[in-house]
């Protein structure tokens, strides 16, 4: 005869049906608050990589008298790329076309090397600083290295100017220009308001300059990310780093017409002389 204080070694099936019942509840509430925090945390992270390589291109000015460090790729005679741009890697899943470094896979989307011969890396040397950690673009099955590109009326050669420029124009021609193209630090009169690194999207980032076309009918050749929700990261020429709130939905962003977002960024990125 089995004793009345027997113990029970086991949980009946309904007990375990309960049990179970809970711990998906749990999960269900408590799964969107981490993926929240997760992505809330990825933005703050690409927010402080801005900044880092931000303040990266100032040490580069202050060694140099002032001269900004070049958006511009491309190089010229015997080089194969710019070597004062401040990271002239292609960062595209595709072949640069005709891009004078072309097909070099030294070059390409995954190769440190590309970050390496960049001007600032020597002030900065962590390549994770270029990779924005919402970015899950893979080539091969490696991450792409870099997820940013830099104000392209930042030191490289004019372009899109409302004076009837068709092709990117030499130092020598910027006093044609409507708008400012800037080369030096003092030139930059309101640091506050110009921004100089943007997190672009994967579907239009190719090499480290992000085009901002200031004529109308506007030509926007580049898009800012959209990982990050309702919003899209900068770094201001004074170093400050800012989330930009969409006004409009990126879906529109090639439309023909200025819409708000557009004409918001146009103001962020040169002045009127």
């Amino acid at each position: 005869m089995a004793s009345a204080s027997t113990k029970r070694e086991a949980f009946t099936l309904v007990e375990l049906l309960v049990v179970i019942a809970v711990i998906a509840i749990l999960a269900a509430i408590l799964f969107p608050v981490l993926s929240s925090a997760q992505k809330k945390g990825q933005a703050v992270s690409c927010l402080n990589n801005l900044k880092q390589l931000t303040a990266a291109c100032k040490l580069y000015a202050d060694d140099n008298n002032g001269e900004l460090v070049s958006c511009w790729p491309i190089g010229w005679g015997n080089y194969p790329v710019n070597p004062y741009s401040w990271c002239p890697g292609w960062a595209s899943l595709t072949e640069p076309g005709g891009y004078d470094y072309g097909p070099d896979p030294q070059y390409n989307c995954t190769n440190l090397y590309s970050l390496e011969q960049g001007a600032i890396w020597q002030y900065t040397k962590q390549p994770g600083i270029y990779h924005c950690p919402s970015d899950n673009t893979r080539l091969g099955g490696w991450p792409v290295l870099r997820s940013y590109s830099m104000n392209s009326w930042m030191a490289g050669r004019s372009y899109g100017d409302p004076t009837g420029e068709t092709d990117y124009t030499t130092p020598d021609q910027d006093s044609t220009l409507t708008y400012t193209f800037f080369r030096k630090e003092n030139q930059i009169r309101q640091p506050s308001q110009m921004f100089d690194l943007i997190d672009e999207d994967s579907t239009t980032i190719n090499d480290a300059m992000f085009v901002v076309d200031m004529s109308a009918p506007n030509d926007v050749s580049d898009l800012p990310a959209t990982r990050h929700g309702t919003v899209y990261q900068l770094s201001f020429t004074d170093g400050h780093v800012q989330a930009i709130r969409w006004k409009d939905s990126p879906s529109v962003w090639m439309d023909e017409d200025l819409e708000p977002d557009c004409q918001n960024l146009q103001s962020m990125t040169t002045v009127q002389k």
